[in-house]
């Protein structure tokens, strides 16, 4: 909002900086340039004697000059100025249009680098966010900026093509990273799954006890065990758990051994 405000008075005060400019040329080929002619033909008038009567009554009347000479020097300075004014007109109207040109070129510089300076602070806060939770996904990175949604996803874009940020998806949720994070997919989707605070805390009860069963998880973590059931199952597709053979109705799960390498190597777990 702030930036086109600015473009506004820039280009008004530009606009009008032009139209006197403009206006100077009009009024130096219509008005002035009629006085000019004027000038040689007073000047020769006075050659004759009944000019010279004239001039001399009407120096009298006015009280400001004394003589023929003084009247001839006030026609003479005034057709100079008359004939001068075309040039200074002219000349006004470069320098206006320079000063116009180069108020829109200042102007439209400073706006410029502010906007730049706004939009490589607002990517700096995406990557420093980025850095502190790898593998956050796009609406809680939203939520974190307080930016609109489409602008954060311009400035992903740009960032991912400079290579500042990797990403990727998990079914319909998109998940960025540091470009320097890890090159297993696997280990990208354990850290996008681990942001969600159930799996997360699945996946610490299996840390912690080694194997366990979902009807131990749901107790210890007090909720219902159709939740845990489908978390569990989606982290035994991917292999991140495997469950154990044993003889009774339920089988103990535990993490897999990839998946316990990159938790202890990249601290997935601690949030």
């Amino acid at each position: 909002m702030n930036r086109q405000i600015t473009k506004h008075i820039l280009v008004g005060f530009s606009l009008i900086l032009l139209t006197w400019g403009i206006l100077g040329v009009v009024l130096s080929g219509s008005s002035f340039g009629d006085i000019e002619p004027m000038a040689p033909d007073l000047s020769s008038s006075l050659n004759s004697e009944e000019s010279y009567a004239h001039f001399k009554a009407l120096s009298i009347w006015i009280g400001s000059a004394t003589s023929i000479e003084n009247i001839t020097l006030h026609i003479e300075l005034f057709t100079w100025n008359s004939g001068g004014t075309n040039v200074a007109w002219s000349d006004a109207l470069f320098i206006v249009l320079d000063l116009g040109c180069f108020v829109i070129a200042i102007g439209t510089v400073s706006v410029e680098r502010r906007e730049d300076r706004r939009l490589q602070k607002l990517r700096d806060r995406v990557i420093d966010e980025v850095a502190i939770n790898p593998g956050i996904h796009l609406r809680e990175l939203h939520r974190i900026i307080g930016c609109a949604m489409g602008a954060l996803q311009y400035h992903l874009r740009f960032l991912e093509r400079d290579g500042q940020v990797i990403s990727m998806r998990n079914g319909n949720v998109r998940h960025i990273f540091p470009p320097d994070f890890s090159s297993d997919d696997r280990v990208m989707l354990l850290t996008a799954l681990a942001r969600n605070p159930t799996v997360s805390s699945i996946l610490s009860e299996c840390a912690s006890n080694g194997q366990t069963t979902q009807a131990a998880i749901s107790r210890t973590l007090e909720v219902d065990k159709s939740l845990i059931s489908y978390y569990i199952n989606s982290l035994l597709k991917v292999d991140i758990l495997r469950t154990v053979k044993v003889f009774g109705r339920e089988k103990p799960v535990l993490i897999t051994d990839w998946a316990r390498a990159a938790i202890d190597c990249h601290d997935i777990l601690v949030q």
